[in-house]
């Protein structure tokens, strides 16, 4: 069924939500959804059955990776993707959507053309996410390995150019392209050294 434009935005829940006033008890997203379905009813009395795969989760929760978990944990119950190709293929199309996304922001910096960016990039989150989950990979800890790996690199990038162990300024910043890309191949390798000792140990 081809949906217009100013239907899809009157029966759709905004995702900026941060520029919109949301009132996060549960029970407003049961009324709101309902609202959504009441048109497309084939019966225009029907009663739309009471909702219970989402009861309980705020979508506002400002802890995203444990309202994520209980999303995902839905979407798998319904089979919503059912191989790792095909969490790779989403990874893939949501990246592509994105840019175009940010192609429009970026040509007509309006409040929608944000709204579609913000949402593009969190649907990038959260099927990476999706993926780290089905891999047996907690996200939360991924996110945390990875901030400790590039907090790291450059504080290593950081002694390298104090100490003059290069040949490079003193600091990052007085740093040439290419030779912040040097400092941070050198960091890598000073840090998979540094693991290699780790885990023989």
């Amino acid at each position: 069924m081809k949906i217009s434009f100013n239907t899809y935005k009157l029966y759709t829940i905004p995702m900026g939500a941060k520029k919109r006033e949301i009132v996060p008890e549960y029970g407003r997203y049961d009324k709101e959804l309902a609202s959504m379905l009441a048109p497309f009813a084939e019966n225009k009395k029907a009663k739309v059955p009471s909702l219970y795969l989402m009861k309980g989760v705020n979508p506002n929760n400002n802890n995203v990776f444990d309202t994520f978990t209980k999303i995902d944990d839905v979407t798998r119950k319904i089979n919503f993707v059912r191989s790792q190709q095909a969490w790779n293929d989403c990874l893939m199309e949501e990246i592509e959507e994105f840019n175009v996304a940010r192609s429009e922001y970026e040509t007509n910096k309006t409040e929608q053309n944000y709204d579609h960016m913000e949402e593009e990039m969190g649907d990038i989150f959260y099927t990476a996410a999706s993926i780290a989950k089905d891999s047996g990979v907690d996200p939360l800890e991924a996110f945390k390995a990875t901030n400790r790996k590039f907090y790291n690199r450059i504080n290593i990038m950081e002694r390298m150019c104090a100490s003059r162990e290069t040949r490079t300024p003193d600091t990052l910043e007085k740093c040439e392209d290419y030779q912040r890309r040097a400092l941070w191949n050198a960091a890598k390798r000073k840090l998979y050294d540094a693991q290699a000792i780790h885990y023989q140990a």
